[in-house]
């Protein structure tokens, strides 16, 4: 259709479309954190990198800077997932009968560095050392590595 033989707008008409403003909308991506229930011990951990010094600054307290992991009494849980849901962060706690999909186990001495730099927590049992890993993800790139899922494991394993 040529331009000459298009309906022409009035100009109320063309006034108002260009009025008309909308509100800007988004979905903020969250980053998920899991905080694992060490049941007898009254507490979570959790790992996780914070780009922003005030995040880690308000976290500071609870973070074990030789474990390299927050330990979070049980009863202040609720005050951290509170604040790091202002910053998008999602706060998932996983007690202590759904652990396992986290958990891999590997032989002792042998390489693990990278299965260990996304473990949240590890310990030896035997021959073998068992990872409590960040997220499934992690998990799953621990047995690309070696490791074996602990529920294929003859391994017995409580956090």
């Amino acid at each position: 259709m040529s331009i000459a033989a298009q309906p022409a707008q009035d100009d109320e008409s063309a006034r108002n479309q260009s009025d008309v403003q909308l509100m800007p909308t988004f979905d903020a991506d969250t980053t998920q954190i899991n905080a694992f229930e060490v049941e007898d011990a009254g507490l979570y951990i959790f790992s996780q990198y914070f780009d922003e010094d005030e995040i880690f600054d308000e976290l500071r307290e609870w973070y074990d800077g030789e474990k390299y992991r927050f330990e979070v009494p049980a009863e202040e849980i609720d005050q951290v997932e509170t604040f790091l849901e202002e910053y998008f962060y999602d706060l998932q706690r996983v007690g202590p009968t759904a652990i396992e999909p986290f958990c891999v186990v590997k032989e002792k001495y042998t390489d693990h560095a990278s299965i260990l730099r996304n473990s949240v927590y590890h310990t030896s049992q035997g021959s073998k050392t068992v990872f409590v890993m960040q997220d499934e993800l992690s998990a799953e790139q621990a047995l690309e590595q070696g490791a074996t899922r602990l529920a294929d494991s003859d391994v017995e394993f409580q956090l």
